[in-house]
C-alpha cells in the first residue's frame, strides 16, 4: 500500500536530509554580538547569503500564479538577495530582469551551441549578475543525451568550458558540480563560480553536497565562488554549508510552496525567516559576520570539525 512504501537507499534527497541533519552545532557566546548577514558576491553586496534556486517554467509547476518567475524575483529583490533563473527564453528573462531583482541566468546544456550563447549575450544586455549552465542536465535517467522541454541536450568538455567563458564579459557559473574532479576542471577552464548539488537526486546515491563540499572547497576555494544547494531549507542548513566553506546557498524546493501560495510575499517571507534563523544561529556561535563563520563549530559523527 501507499501508505507503507518507504525511501529506497538509494533516494539522494533522503540521503541529503538525513546527512545535514546529522550534523551538530555547539554554542560559544561569550564575546559574541549582533551578527550582520551581508556578504558580497561578484563586486554587489547582498542582506542575505541565502539566494533563490535556479527554478523555471513555474507555470507549469505552480499554475496558481500567471507570472510565477517574476513573483520570486521580487521576493528575492524585496529581502535584498542575490536571485537564481534556470531555463527560460529571452523574453522571460528580459522580464525577470526588468523587475530589478539580481539575477544569475543559467542556461540548459543545450545541443545548440548557439543557442546559450545568445542567451548569455541577452543576459549581459540586461543587467544579469552572472550566467552559467546547469551540467547535471545533459545526461537522461536511461544514460543518453537529456529532452529538457523538446530542447535536445548534450555533454560538455573543458574545451566548451573554455569558450563559454571567453563569450561573455560575465561571471560564468557552472551548476552541478559534485565532484573534486569536476571542480578542478572549472577552476582550469575560468570559472568564476559552482553551485554544488545533485539538481534534486537525479542520480541515485548521489552524494550529499554538503559531504563533498570540504574537499571541494580545499582544492578550489579561494580560486571562484562556491555555491550550495538541495535541501536547504533552514537558516541551520544555510550556517552548516557556510561553515563548511560555501559562500552562499540556494533554498531548494521549499520554496514551492510560498510561491504557491503567497506569490511574492510568500518568497519573502520564508527566505527572511530562514534568515533570522541563520542570524540567531550566529549569534550562538560568537559570528559577528558570515566570514566569520567556520566548520570548528560543527561535530559531524561525534567530532568536531577541524579548519
Amino acid at each position: 500500500m501507499a501508505e507503507n512504501v518507504k525511501f529506497r537507499p538509494s533516494d539522494a534527497n533522503h540521503i541529503t536530509r538525513s546527512y545535514l541533519d546529522s550534523i551538530l552545532i555547539e554554542e560559544r557566546l561569550i564575546d559574541s554580538g549582533i551578527p550582520s548577514t551581508k556578504i558580497e558576491l561578484f563586486g554587489e553586496t547582498y542582506e542575505t547569503p541565502i539566494m533563490t534556486p535556479a527554478f523555471s517554467h513555474l507555470h507549469v509547476f505552480a499554475p496558481e500564479r500567471e507570472d510565477g518567475m517574476c513573483e520570486y524575483a521580487r521576493g528575492a529583490k524585496n529581502i535584498g538577495a542575490l536571485n537564481w533563473v534556470g531555463m527560460s527564453e529571452n523574453e522571460e528573462f528580459g522580464r525577470i530582469a526588468a523587475t530589478g531583482a539580481r539575477t544569475v541566468r543559467i542556461a540548459k546544456p543545450y545541443a545548440d551551441r548557439d543557442k546559450i550563447l545568445d542567451q548569455f549575450a541577452f543576459a549581459e544586455s540586461v543587467g544579469a549578475v552572472a550566467v552559467g549552465i546547469d551540467i547535471d542536465h545533459s545526461y537522461s535517467g536511461k544514460g543518453g543525451y537529456d529532452l529538457v522541454q523538446g530542447e535536445k541536450m548534450t555533454g560538455l568538455s573543458s574545451a566548451d568550458l573554455r569558450e563559454l567563458v571567453s563569450s561573455t564579459r560575465l561571471p560564468v557559473v557552472i551548476k552541478g558540480v559534485l565532484s573534486v574532479q569536476d571542480a578542478v576542471k572549472c577552476a582550469e577552464n575560468g570559472v568564476q563560480g559552482i553551485l554544488v548539488s545533485h539538481h534534486h537526486g537525479r542520480m541515485p546515491f548521489a552524494i550529499p553536497p554538503l559531504m563533498v563540499l570540504p574537499e571541494i572547497v580545499k582544492a578550489v576555494g579561494g580560486r571562484m565562488k562556491i555555491f550550495v544547494d538541495c535541501s536547504i531549507d533552514t537558516g541551520a542548513d544555510a550556517y552548516k554549508a557556510l561553515a563548511l566553506g560555501a559562500d552562499a546557498v540556494a533554498v531548494g524546493r521549499a520554496l514551492m510552496q510560498p510561491i504557491i501560495d503567497e506569490g511574492a510575499l510568500g518568497v519573502e517571507k520564508y527566505m527572511r525567516r530562514m534568515n533570522d534563523e541563520l542570524s540567531m544561529i550566529m549569534a550562538f556561535t560568537g559570528c559577528k559576520t558570515v566570514q566569520d563563520i567556520e566548520p570548528t563549530a560543527l561535530w559531524i559523527n561525534g567530532r568536531r570539525c577541524e579548519k
